[in-house]
């Protein structure tokens, strides 16, 4: 079980560089051995890869943790090697997560909204009543505050119109635009959904579940007191079957659609850079509640759990990383709060600024971006490359074409929280209010953002990004784990070929050997009386010493000994990643020159350990004595010498 998670990371870093670094520098040592004579300058691939420095990098929040999903994703990013096209690979997984995660939302929506309410599958709600919910409980993000038809808010908006008789004939695939419905409803005061639409809203069972309307004044029923604001009134309906909370809840969120792909990449490109704010003048009370979530949620997203059921990314198990979300939490430090002042003032002054190019400030591109959002046509089940391109590409158009990199770097820190607030929609948070309302829970007063409703809801809240975190990094992780593999099968091939090559260097050695002149033989045989002599001195010392020769043991245990036969050996391969690990951990660069050549330092370093190993198969050998073996009746048999080869692998 991992102790220390940050150490752990590191030491999988480590590993997976010192792998992708040798299959790299040896692919174009190979290659230099076969150009043999030419410069390294001309040789046009680099020999390997630097360490990713990352605390080296400019980062404005040093004192904030780092999500393991990031960790996973530099990890992948290594492995797959710099530039736009490994970003544009990470981008397209994160793409591919959408798919799933979507099916699986409605389910987590219903099981989070059980667990707030603290009931079972059988609790009962009572129909026939009526509840009077502020509109700003229910619209986190201020949606409702445009319209579907604005130039900018329709991205916030289904792209379907509110059609409840097409709904009504087929509601399993035909969601129903509930944010546009909401919308139609405040524009209406006092008119009811039931007398523009000919029915209450119904679910995908056809039963009966509401009725809205927006109204701006009530009596409340204690005080007997008008309550002037804007609400929606909700009116539970009966059904036909027994009213469960379990039901309404699979019956309403099964009629919507949870996830709208184009508001996802609206935020997404909001968020990243704030176009779509600086588009819209938004005031900075919500900007600032906006980009505090967001610093909430990195702090989510560093949360990790000490059990592999706690951290199944099958977003089946419970998770109990909430315990830690106490009011300490959601409070941030002046570094967080200096940055989120910076990044107002910049999208009220309509530019982005990039950390990674000397916190240059560009201005924003809005018109460029609105036609990619409106040219966009995505969705989780296309196959058309070209929709999945601009998908990939939706952040280019709001910036010069020279940011790429730090683009697709937001695109991936992004896009957590681009799906978290186009899932927690209006049309979402409506039945959850609802069923709070319903069964008589303590609703926290003043929520009118989804600051105050991450903190006021932080267990449904921190669970929810939780949940969704844990699908993208599933996501990640089976590539991660692909990736990893390969380069295994790589150097352990390499392992292999080399030590074959070992064993028939060696075989050849000592045939040549064999095969000398006679007289070579003879000549050694003359020594023979040198060796005998040596022998007899050897023979007196044992004899002199007898019974410390007998004891059984030595500097190292005999049974360590006999057990070092299963160590793998000697191994050039290893020795030289185990050197470029070293050289890192003192500051010597081995990555490519400034200008992409080779590294004639790193180079030569192998150079010299295989030249080393290539002496020591053809010429090195091992001579030994050997002790007394066995004690027999007239004494101890007789040392003798043995030869060998100097074998360091298995």
């Amino acid at each position: 079980m991992a102790i220390d998670v940050n150490k752990d990371v590191q030491d999988i870093s480590k590993t997976i560089t010192g792998y992708q670094q040798y299959k790299e520098f040896k692919q174009s040592y190979d290659e230099l051995k076969k150009i043999g004579g030419t410069s390294f300058e001309e040789d046009k691939k680099k020999i390997v890869k630097q360490l990713d420095k990352y605390n080296r990098k400019k980062n404005k929040q040093d004192n904030t943790c780092t999500p393991f999903l990031e960790h996973l994703v530099k990890q992948l990013q290594k492995l797959k090697g710099s530039g736009l096209d490994t970003d544009k690979f990470v981008k397209k997984i994160y793409l591919d997560s959408l798919k799933e995660t979507k099916k699986g939302i409605p389910e987590l929506l219903v099981e989070l909204t059980k667990e707030f309410l603290n009931c079972g599958e059988n609790q009962a709600y009572n129909f026939n009543t009526s509840f009077y919910i502020p509109v700003s409980e229910i619209d986190l993000f201020g949606v409702l505050q445009t319209s579907p038809t604005d130039r900018i808010g329709k991205f916030f908006y289904e792209q379907k119109p509110e059609d409840f008789q097409l709904y009504s004939s087929d509601p399993t695939n035909e969601p129903f635009s509930m944010n546009r419905e909401l919308y139609k409803r405040t524009q209406n005061l006092n008119q009811s959904f039931s007398s523009t639409a000919g029915s209450n809203y119904i679910g995908t069972s056809l039963q009966n579940l509401i009725d809205i309307t927006y109204v701006e004044t009530y009596v409340d029923p204690i005080t007997v007191q008008p309550i002037q604001g804007s609400f929606f009134k909700i009116d539970l309906k009966p059904r036909q079957t027994f009213p469960t909370v379990d039901e309404f809840l699979n019956d309403y969120y099964s009629s919507i659609n949870v996830l709208e792909i184009k508001t996802l990449f609206t935020y997404l490109v909001d968020l990243t850079t704030g176009a779509i704010s600086f588009a819209q003048n938004e005031g900075k009370s919500k900007l600032d509640s906006l980009q505090k979530v967001m610093a909430i949620n990195k702090r989510i997203s560093c949360l990790c759990s000490d059990t592999k059921k706690e951290i199944s990314v099958n977003s089946n198990a419970k998770i109990s990383e909430i315990d830690n979300t106490t009011d300490s939490f959601f409070e941030l430090t002046d570094v967080e709060l200096r940055i989120i002042e910076q990044n107002i003032s910049n999208i009220k002054k309509g530019v982005i600024e990039f950390e990674d190019c000397d916190n240059v400030q560009v201005p924003l591109n809005v018109d460029a971006t609105l036609v990619a959002l409106d040219n966009l046509t995505y969705n989780e089940d296309t196959n058309n490359q070209n929709e999945i391109e601009d998908a990939l590409n939706i952040l280019y158009p709001t910036s010069d074409q020279t940011f790429k990199p730090s683009l697709d770097k937001g695109f991936l820190e992004q896009f957590l929280n681009a799906m978290a607030a186009s899932v927690l929609s209006p049309k979402t948070i409506l039945p959850f209010l609802t069923m709070a309302y319903a069964t008589n829970q303590p609703i926290p007063a003043g929520v009118n953002n989804i600051l105050k409703f991450s903190k006021d809801y932080r267990n449904f809240y921190t669970t929810f990004i939780s949940r969704l975190l844990a699908q993208l990094t599933g996501k990640v992780f089976k590539y991660l784990t692909k990736e990893i593999i390969k380069l295994t099968k790589f150097i352990n091939s390499d392992i292999v070929t080399e030590k074959r090559n070992k064993i028939t260097k060696i075989i050849l050695a000592i045939i040549a050997l064999i095969g000398a002149p006679l007289n070579s033989i003879l000549n050694f045989q003359e020594c023979k009386s040198c060796i005998d002599e040596l022998l007899r001195l050897l023979n007196l010392a044992v004899n002199a010493s007898r019974a410390k020769i007998l004891q059984v043991g030595g500097e190292i245990p005999l049974p360590l000994l006999l057990a070092s036969k299963a160590l793998a050996g000697y191994s050039s391969t290893r020795a030289f990643m185990n050197t470029m690990e070293n050289l890192e951990a003192i500051g010597v660069p081995v990555g490519p020159m400034p200008d992409g050549s080779p590294n004639k330092f790193v180079a030569s370093m192998y150079a010299i350990i295989e030249g080393q190993e290539r002496e020591n198969i053809q010429n090195g050998k091992l001579a030994a004595g050997v002790p007394p073996l066995t004690v027999l009746p007239i004494g101890l048999t007789i040392p003798a010498s043995a030869y060998g080869k100097s074998f360091w692998f298995r």
